[in-house]
């Protein structure tokens, strides 16, 4: 349990997390969709590569402003997830 001004440097690190804007196109397209987005999916949407749309939700998430999880693609087999979309 932090203090009212931890929890406020908390608050102003995650908004600070929006001023870029390609992270900014991310989030706002990733919060509008009622289902889970992946970074294929999520790069499409803001015109960017996979990769940067990958660092950039990665940025968004450690901010605790997206929430993460991991599931295998459809269509796709063998013996584990491997590395999350």
């Amino acid at each position: 349990m932090g203090t009212n001004a931890d929890r406020g440097r908390d608050a102003i690190s995650e908004l600070s997390s929006l001023d870029d804007p390609v992270r900014r196109r991310l989030y706002d397209y990733v919060r509008t969709r009622d289902e889970p987005v992946g970074r294929e999916d999520a790069a499409k949407a803001a015109g960017i590569s996979r990769t940067l749309a990958a660092y950039h939700l990665d940025k968004l998430a450690d901010a605790g402003l997206l929430d993460t999880s991991y599931a295998r693609a459809a269509g796709r087999g063998g013996p584990g997830a491997g590395r999350p979309a």
